[in-house]
């Protein structure tokens, strides 16, 4: 569930666990958090109170990964609130990626893609497993296969999807020409197991003068280090983004790979199964909370990428 919270219950929270918190503020939490910034001492600090604490704990284990090209801000502190957690991390300042104009995206872009080869370089050596990881660091899923296809755990999610979509106004004809397609093209996707972070958009990047700050790694995955790429693909026509019609991000995505002299196997087909995998799951997801036009906008969009060639 979502948490909500006051500026006075947090400033309450914050004192009560030992902060002199100043000039607190409230900023764009997210679906399932809340988020204020608050001065201590000389410092600015964000608090985070969220529904999964398992969230907040990634951040953290993303922070071993941190570099000049990806950029994440620290953690200081975590501990419970209610159900979920709360986390304290060093404030960075910035623009949002999504907020940014069609000249404010063409400065950042390079290093938005300069990141995503850090994201793909990040030793995960340490760590197990495919799909969703946790806190721990380790992933959910056997394969790279299984998480395309949501098997886990005795579970056919793909199957349970359909049957929800089958219930409502959307219905499954994009769906099943949508995970038809995948299929096809599973034989093209190298069980290659890299950091992806999963949710460039919705307000969890920052630009700033030095390039981009990734946040929120609550989605992340291990996995095709293209499926970050395929996220951008798959978004960039939505009416959300109109702003930045006149960029190709596919063509800027694959100059950027010639010009790291990147040579990717199946890169087209790689790259679709991912945009597919992404359509069948936000389909669901949107309907799930009665987003039905963003909803219809994704099956229609899953749809003309299932019919691509």
């Amino acid at each position: 569930m979502p948490v909500t919270l006051t500026k006075d219950e947090a400033q309450r929270f914050l004192r009560e666990h030992g902060h002199d918190a100043r000039e607190l503020e409230p900023l764009t939490g997210g679906l399932w958090s809340a988020a204020f910034g608050f001065a201590e001492g000389e410092r600015e600090y964000v608090v985070r109170f969220h529904d999964r604490r398992d969230d907040l704990e990634k951040d953290r284990f993303a922070g071993r990964w941190a570099s000049p090209w990806l950029r994440t801000p620290r953690i200081v502190d975590i501990g419970d609130f209610g159900r979920g957690g709360y986390g304290i991390s060093e404030r960075v300042h910035g623009t949002p990626l999504d907020a940014l104009d069609e000249a404010g995206m063409r400065r950042v872009l390079p290093s938005l893609l300069r990141s995503l080869d850090a994201i793909r370089d990040a030793n995960v050596g340490a760590t197990h497993g495919y799909g969703l990881w946790h806190g721990d660091g380790n992933g959910e899923r056997a394969s790279w296969r299984d998480t395309l296809l949501d098997l886990g755990d005795g579970r056919d999610r793909m199957a349970e999807r359909r049957a929800f979509l089958a219930t409502t106004r959307i219905g499954v004809a994009e769906f099943d020409l949508a995970l038809s397609r995948l299929r096809e093209l599973l034989p093209s996707c190298p069980d290659e197991r890299h950091l992806v972070h999963n949710d460039l958009l919705n307000f969890n990047v920052l630009a700033d003068d030095a390039g981009v700050v990734l946040l929120d790694w609550g989605a992340s995955i291990y996995g095709d280090f293209l499926y970050d790429a395929a996220l951008l693909v798959f978004w960039w026509p939505h009416p959300l983004y109109a702003k930045w019609s006149r960029i190709d991000i596919r063509t800027e995505v694959e100059r950027h790979h010639k010009a790291t002299r990147l040579e990717i196997p199946h890169v087209a087909e790689r790259l679709l199964c991912c945009e597919l995998h992404i359509g069948l799951d936000h389909i669901a997801f949107q309907a799930e909370h009665q987003m039905w036009d963003h909803a219809a906008w994704t099956a229609r969009r899953t749809r003309e990428l299932a019919l691509s060639t």
